[in-house]
């Protein structure tokens, strides 16, 4: 046989260098949900057939973490011996390179003879299955699941099919009897509807006389409707005239009304101008005389200030010290940043130790820290959280348990509901007296068909007494008509009283029988029912027992390791406590106990010199304020004192320099007052002479007067306006003067007669437009000869199509009928093998698995009922499924030695039937490979442990990485 010895992954999908040693018989490949169990079984087919090409829909697994993509596959082949087969990135399928034990080096060629010519849809047709193809059985109708336990127990019959149908679908496409869709179809209405458009241009060219005749009458008419329209559009402007020319004859009147209103007619030229002006000089002079008055009374008492030589010295010798202060200051503030920053680093220590007393902060930083000390902490943080982890993966198994139990009694609430009734255990507890009744009759029944064949004797000496009858009156013999004659007579009488002896109770007997019979029919459902209820309420207490002593022995240890962790918890309270921690620390953060520790101590110390450092700058800081002090006389901050000492030292300095020039700027302050006088007198006699002439006494009433003035020049501009635009309108020909009202409803009147001619002109003219077009195309259209030309090109490619339809169908019917050899050659080779183990996998329940004479797959049961393949459960569906695979794998044991490849096709079938595939695949595995992939960890009971491969076990140990 052919098999595989060893699987090495360079990089696919989620593994990375990974080497997976096989024996021969089952392997089984274990691991939870993306463990990646269909990444190695989809490896193992890509290496054998090449990754799928950008035109299939099959997954390529190129690794998301590594540049490397391919590995090898070692095998033991049956002809060429061990050949390791390599697939690497390359061309579409990739690059293969086969190694032979003998040396020898090949490629495709190699490969392909390797796998016995086998392609992969071959090869998945037959020995690699998964559970998601077991899962679609359910959906199928009858004829599609028969005709996938076809293709699972004969070879040929996929891809045929696959042709088969795919001609079916085109012929189809082309034509359907009753369809619109398919192509002739779709061509047979367009011819219909092509002779229906001839028809109907044929009958549009008869009436070019008549839209001739029509067309003339149109232009008649409009002529008529564009004479009525010159009229109403001249009324309609002259009322627009008026309409426009009413609001602003309204507005002329209410001008004049507010002209007569208005008593400021007359207002200075350019007055507020003006006034402004001398206001802006008055203000200007006046603020002048006031800024000079008070330079003067600031001046006199500069004059009357002292200066004191002796304090301008000290200063000059203060400042020279300048520098030393500021070099205090920055180094006050430096090291008060520093002492900040080590209490806070000192207090959020003390935080995350959990230690707010002072006192147990003291007695932390003069305890001493040993690595002897942090080695013995550690071992016991390391104890405690593996008990911890032991517990939580406990936990979880515990309620794993749990929630199969909870669903276990589901099962048997399900069982018991689907128990016998009360009137069902009746007929079954009647049954044993009514079936010795059904025996009685039977042998009754027996009994009247001997007695039958007297009768039957009698029938025939009847029929020869009445033949005897005839022959003595054909041949006119007394002796032999008389004879013939009492025999008929006699044997008459005795039929007669023999059927109207035994008429009566064999009509009771024979309906009672039928009843019997009918009733043995449902006592043999019933028990079949009981019987299968019986065997899954044993297989379900079974599997409660097996969880119950679990779940006790997970409670039991359980118990064992929180008393673990609690000592483990109370040892490290107890030496957490010997440095003054209390309370709980995270876990993540105990490994750096001992460094927070160090960390504290050390702050500790730095800030104790940096505290003495401070003091000392501090001292001679003070000294020097104090003296700083004493000379200014007042007291400023640290920051500002040198500041306000220079501009002190030189607003002294010079005092002394300009105490002369004071006196001279007091008497050109005085001359200054003197000249601005006479101006401000003559701003004010100006600003009255404007007030008077505006006829007001003061500034506001001067304003008021101003703003009366522009109303009154604004309504003149606005009544010039409105006559220049009544002259514009031309309005002095209206004589006879008329109402708004009026107006509007003549105005709506003409308005109306507009749209009702406008509305009819364009009739007219859309009338008249689609009989001219009409009139051309009839002209000037070539469609009915286009038309004529279109028909004979859609009834030649009608032709065409029929002949693409009569071809397909052809060779679809030349296919059927191979596929119908196909299958009586192969399949009955097939179904010799496959009724041992269809038998087997369901417990002896069903005994043969057969083809109907329509075509249907049939199983046959113990009791001798038969059910179509359509009509049996999920699992026992899957059972035939598998049954003829494994059959069909057995014929081709010679041509194609391959390995089963099997993804968790077991899921749905109960213990029993696990029991029995597991036992099958131990007898396959004896000769044929089985690789089978699961995530059940129930699967792992039946085999041993180096038949097994632990995926989760392999990414640790390996480094997987997930992508």
């Amino acid at each position: 046989m052919l098999s595989i010895k060893k699987i090495q992954i360079y990089g696919f999908g989620k593994h990375e260098n990974v080497t997976l040693s096989i024996h021969d018989g089952v392997t089984i490949f274990y691991g939870m949900n993306e463990a990646g169990k269909t990444t190695i079984q989809q490896f193992i087919i890509q290496m054998l057939f090449g990754f799928p090409t950008r035109q299939q829909t099959q997954q390529k697994y190129e690794p998301k973490t590594s540049t490397k993509f391919g590995g090898q596959l070692t095998i033991s082949h049956p002809i060429y011996g061990e050949c390791t087969i390599e697939r690497v990135r390359g061309k579409a399928a990739g690059d293969v390179t086969v190694y032979c034990e003998d040396g020898t080096k090949g490629h495709d060629e190699l490969l392909a003879k390797l796998l016995y010519g086998y392609s992969r849809a071959s090869f998945e047709a037959v020995f690699a299955f998964s559970i998601h193809e077991l899962q679609g059985i359910e959906k199928m109708s009858e004829e599609e699941l028969t005709h996938l336990l076809l293709a699972s127990g004969t070879t040929g019959v996929q891809q045929l099919s696959v042709i088969e149908k795919k001609l079916e679908k085109d012929a189809g496409e082309l034509f359907k009897k009753s369809g619109k869709l398919p192509q002739i179809n779709q061509k047979i209405e367009q011819i219909k509807q092509l002779e229906k458009k001839i028809k109907q241009e044929q009958a549009a060219i008869n009436t070019f006389e008549e839209k001739s005749l029509k067309l003339q009458q149109l232009g008649q008419r409009l002529d008529e409707l564009n004479g009525q329209q010159e009229v109403i559009q001249k009324d309609w402007q002259q009322l627009t005239v008026l309409k426009q020319a009413m609001p602003l004859m309204e507005k002329q009147q209410t001008l004049k009304y507010t002209l007569k209103n208005y008593a400021q007619s007359h207002f200075p030229a350019e007055g507020i101008r003006r006034y402004e002006q001398l206001k802006d000089r008055l203000t200007h002079e006046t603020l002048q005389v006031s800024k000079l008055n008070e330079q003067y009374q600031v001046l006199q008492k500069k004059l009357q200030q002292t200066v004191n030589e002796q304090s301008i010295d000290e200063m000059a010798r203060l400042l020279h010290r300048e520098a030393s202060w500021n070099q205090l200051l920055a180094k006050e503030q430096k090291l008060g940043d520093e002492l900040f920053l080590l209490e806070q680093n000192i207090e959020a220590q003390f935080r995350l130790l959990g230690i707010q007393e002072k006192s147990s902060q003291q007695a932390l930083l003069e305890e001493t820290v040993s690595l002897q000390q942090e080695e013995e902490y550690q071992q016991q943080l390391v104890a405690l959280i593996d008990a911890e982890e032991e517990l939580k993966f406990h936990l979880r198994t515990l309620e794993q348990t749990h929630e199969e139990l909870e669903a276990i009694a589901g099962q048997k609430k399900q069982y018991a509901q689907d128990a016998l009734t009360a009137d069902e255990e009746h007929i079954l507890a009647k049954w044993p007296q009514q079936q010795k009744k059904l025996e009685q009759l039977r042998q009754m029944r027996s009994q009247r068909s001997k007695q039958k064949q007297p009768v039957l004797l009698i029938f025939v000496a009847l029929v020869m007494s009445l033949l005897a009858a005839v022959y003595g009156v054909s041949q006119k013999n007394i002796a032999v008509l008389v004879i013939g004659v009492a025999m008929t007579i006699l044997l008459i009488l005795f039929l007669k009283n023999v059927k109207s002896a035994e008429e009566t109770p064999n009509e009771n007997n024979a309906r009672v029988l039928r009843d019997l019979e009918q009733q043995e029919n449902i006592v043999h459902i019933l028990l079949s029912k009981k019987q299968r209820l019986e065997d899954q309420q044993l297989l379900t207490n079974e599997r409660q027992q097996e969880k119950e002593r679990k779940y006790a022995k997970l409670e039991h240890k359980i118990q064992q390791l929180e008393q673990v962790i609690g000592e483990a918890v109370q040892l490290l309270q107890r030496f957490l406590q010997r440095f003054k921690v209390d309370g709980t620390i995270a876990k993540p953060l105990l490994p750096e106990l001992f460094m927070r520790i160090r960390s504290a101590q050390e702050l500790a110390t730095k800030k104790t010199s940096t505290v003495k450092l401070l003091k000392e700058v501090q001292t001679r800081k003070k000294e020097l304020y104090e003296q700083l002090q004493q000379v200014l006389g007042e007291s400023y901050s640290e920051q500002e004192i040198f500041m306000h000492l220079r501009s002190t030292y030189l607003a002294a300095q010079q005092d002394l320099q300009t105490m002369s020039q004071t006196k001279e700027q007091l008497a050109t302050l005085l001359q200054q007052v003197q000249e601005s006088q006479p101006l401000i007198t003559n701003y004010e006699d100006e600003i009255e002479q404007l007030f008077k002439v505006a006829n007001v006494q003061e500034e506001v009433a001067y304003y008021e007067a101003f703003a009366e003035f522009e109303q009154h020049q604004q309504l003149i501009a606005e009544l010039q306006t409105v006559k220049s635009q009544l002259a514009s309108l031309d309005t002095l020909h209206v004589s006879v003067p008329i109402s708004k009202d009026q107006l509007d409803v003549k105005t709506k009147t003409i308005e109306e007669a507009r749209g009702e001619l406008q509305q009819q002109v364009d009739a007219c003219l859309e009338q008249r437009a689609s009989l001219q077009m009409q009139k051309e195309q009839l002209l000037n259209d070539e469609k009915y000869g286009e038309l004529l030309q279109q028909f004979e090109q859609e009834k030649a490619i009608l032709q065409q199509l029929i002949e693409q339809w009569a071809v397909q169908k052809a060779l679809a019917t030349a296919i059927h009928k191979s596929l119908f050899q196909l299958r009586e050659e192969k399949l009955p080779h097939v179904l010799a093998q496959v009724i041992m183990i269809f038998k087997t996998l369901t417990g002896g329940r069903y005994e043969k698995l057969s083809i109907t004479e329509e075509g249907f797959f049939e199983a046959r049961a113990i009791t001798g009922l038969r059910y179509h393949v359509a009509e049996l459960s999920q699992a026992t569906k899957e059972q035939a499924y598998i049954a003829l695979r494994m059959a069909l794998a057995q014929t081709l044991a010679t041509t194609a030695p391959f390995p089963f490849i099997m993804d968790d096709p077991f899921v749905h079938f109960d213990r029993n039937r696990t029991n029995k595939m597991v036992q099958l695949m131990k007898e396959v595995g004896c000769n044929r490979q089985i690789l089978y992939f699961t995530c059940h960890e129930a699967m792992l009971e039946f085999w041993q442990k180096e038949q097994i491969v632990d995926l989760e076990a392999l990414a640790k140990e390996r480094g997987v990485t997930s992508t």
